[in-house]
């Protein structure tokens, strides 16, 4: 398998671009369709719902209330022709075409050259009653996010979704390392025994999520075998084995496939155990040993097992198999569950990882699986849609010093979360901890870079603190076992300046880190606090290290922020950093939180989120002000159509 096939956070789905909202609030490559909702000239009151079909262009147009729209009569109207503008706009003319299955003429095929080929075609004109229905209807969801509360209670699975700024694999060290990874991961921490053998199983079972296992071939059947002696000492060994058996046959039912996800998930926690021990002998850093006590009996939810018989059948049909019809099958059960705060977890990862699967369907057409990532996302939806996966930790008070270090950006198309890492220094003088601090939103596919900090600002003061260099102190702030502050604002005020380099060189050698909960053991959660200085800085091609005690330490700049005045140039030209030690498809990787480099021959440090919190920098203004555009409009459409 490629590196891109073997990353757990292989980027997928391009980024949405920034555009204005006010002529097309809404736009969605979707159902087979480029499809969306198009503003009336002349009435606020009333919009357009247009399409056009992949393949056909059937096109078709009509206002929210079923009225033909006068000037779809034969070909493309205005609304049509916007609509087409904006998707180009939104994703890209070259893949609003692959969708479409348009071949423009020009190198650089743009909106205009994807209107002409179509309309050259002589499209049928489609009912536009049929169509507008499901359309204005995944509109008022759309809309529907904003009307959502935050939660600041940590969502784990968003960090396999890194910032929007790329769409494509980590950046890969010359030599590659991919299923190799027990030689990458030597060359900075102690060797991980088993580390090899354990990703080759996850590998295996991965395949036979690829073609499926509805008919598994007999070459799937000796890979799920790969799993079964992966986990043969172990206490899940005998209910692995009988699910196996099952799937074998084509015969698995959802307690099966649930067993089969709870082995790929062990294998996948024990790699994380060796990672972490390795990296806590590279840093000289201390974990507080917690006893993890089993989830309480809770009564089973009709949404979650909606949720587990949708995962099951994505096992049965396999990645290839995936078309719009399953993969949109989630969007009705998502629905139900964000609003409710116990299911927030469970529901945006489902909601990303759809929106993935739709993004890329048919599976038939793919070139490319991201195997790995796909399994990640399936086996652990899988696991939380069990009652009581995902409850709420146990927490005591925490009363002292927060020292922040810098800002972990996580989203998809329909949620951001920011995670500040920091120190915590208790007001009792006890050792001081690495802690996390985090608020998640729902949101438009639309919000994007600036957008996504103001969802965000207002329901953490930290992320404030943090862009204005400065301590808070904490007074009886609820602290998890695992080192998660759920943030109380009212628990917290601005305390004295403190920088986070200065932070990072003077204090993080000493605290404790907190251990990672049973189902959260996973390479890809590690997000490790280090300080680097006095390194040697290489480029190779696109591919940026920093060498550190004579390994070359790959540097993903990727996960920057957009909205941010750290950029891979700065990071590129710096000469200390505090970031964060991170391991994915079979390799340790950096990535950036602040760093210390020249600007105008003068010292100065940049940060990650230093825009988090707001900025009187005229780039960071400019973004903002763009930014609260596009929420306004959609503000306004969702007061207008929600309500009435």
């Amino acid at each position: 398998m490629s590196d891109w096939e073997n990353s757990s956070t292989a980027r997928v789905v391009p980024p949405a671009r920034p555009r204005k909202l006010a002529k097309v609030p809404f736009v969605e490559l979707a159902d087979g369709r480029l499809q969306g909702v198009v503003s009336s000239g002349s009435d606020i009151e009333r919009v357009y719902v247009s399409s056009v079909a992949a393949g056909t262009y059937a096109f078709a147009c009509s206002t929210n209330n079923n009225r033909p729209c006068g000037g779809a009569r034969g070909s493309f109207c205005n609304h049509i022709r916007a609509l087409i503008t904006e998707a180009a706009l939104q994703y890209g003319a070259d893949r609003v075409a692959r969708y479409l299955r348009v071949e423009p003429t020009g190198e650089e095929p743009d909106a205009a050259a994807l209107t002409a080929a179509m309309t050259g075609a002589h499209p049928s004109q489609a009912d536009g009653k049929a169509a507008a229905a499901p359309v204005f209807s995944r509109f008022l969801r759309h809309l529907a996010y904003l009307e959502l509360p935050p939660v600041t209670t940590p969502l784990p699975e968003l960090q396999w979704f890194p910032p929007t700024r790329a769409a494509d694999a980590p950046k890969t060290p010359p030599g590659g390392h991919g299923t190799n990874a027990g030689e990458r991961a030597d060359l900075f921490t102690p060797p991980v025994e088993g580390l090899a053998e354990a990703l080759a199983a996850v590998d295996a079972f991965d395949r036979t999520l690829v073609a499926g296992l509805l008919r598994p071939r007999p070459e799937r059947v000796d890979d799920l075998t790969v799993l079964v002696r992966a986990v043969a000492g172990s206490p899940l060994a005998a209910r692995v084995a009988e699910a196996a058996g099952r799937a074998a046959a084509g015969a698995a039912g959802e307690d099966d496939f649930v067993a089969l996800a709870a082995a790929r998930t062990a294998l996948f926690g024990a790699v994380h155990d060796g990672l972490t021990v390795g990296v806590d002998e590279v840093t000289g850093r201390t974990r507080e040993e917690r006893t993890a006590t089993a989830p309480a009996a809770r009564p089973a939810v009709n949404l979650l097992a909606a949720a587990r018989t949708w995962l099951s059948d994505l096992a049965r049909t396999g990645w290839q198999g995936i078309d719009h019809e399953l993969a949109g099958g989630a969007a009705p059960i998502v629905s139900a569950m964000l609003p409710d705060p116990e299911l927030r977890r469970a529901a945006t990862l489902l909601d990303g990882f759809a929106a993935e699967l739709a993004a890329s369907c048919p599976g038939a057409a793919l070139d490319r699986i991201p195997a790995r990532r796909w399994g990640d996302l399936w086996a652990r939806a899988l696991l939380l849609t069990m009652p009581g996966a995902a409850e709420r930790p146990a927490v005591r008070a925490a009363t002292g010093r927060l020292l922040p270090l810098g800002v972990d950006l996580h989203e998809h198309g329909t949620a951001a979360q920011a995670q500040v890492h920091a120190v915590f220094e208790p007001a009792d003088g006890s050792a001081p901890r690495l802690v996390r601090a985090s608020v998640s939103v729902p949101k438009p596919d639309t919000v994007v870079a600036a957008g996504v900090w103001q969802l965000l600002r207002p329901h953490l003061s930290l992320l404030t603190a943090l862009g204005e260099g400065r301590a808070m102190d904490l007074d009886a702030m609820p602290l998890t076992d695992e080192g998660d502050l759920i943030w109380d604002d009212t628990r917290a005020r601005a305390g004295e300046p403190a920088d986070a380099l200065a932070t990072a060189r003077v204090v993080l050698p000493t605290p404790t880190a907190l251990p990672t909960a049973p189902l959260d053991r996973h390479p890809a959660r590690l997000a490790e606090p280090v300080f680097l200085e006095g390194y040697t800085r290489g480029q190779d091609g696109d591919l940026l290290t920093f060498t550190v005690a004579g390994h070359a330490l790959p540097v993903d700049t990727d996960r920057i922020p957009t909205a941010s005045p750290l950029t891979p140039e700065a990071v590129a030209a710096s000469r200390a950093c505090v970031g964060l030690l991170r391991w994915d498809g079979g390799g340790f990787r950096l990535q950036p939180l602040a760093v210390e480099t020249t600007v105008r021959k003068k010292a100065v440090a940049l940060h990650a989120g230093a825009w988090a919190g707001g900025t009187t920098d005229k780039n960071g203004v400019r973004a903002e002000k763009a930014a609260t555009d596009a929420v306004t409009v959609l503000r306004e459409r969702a007061g207008r159509l929600l309500r009435k």
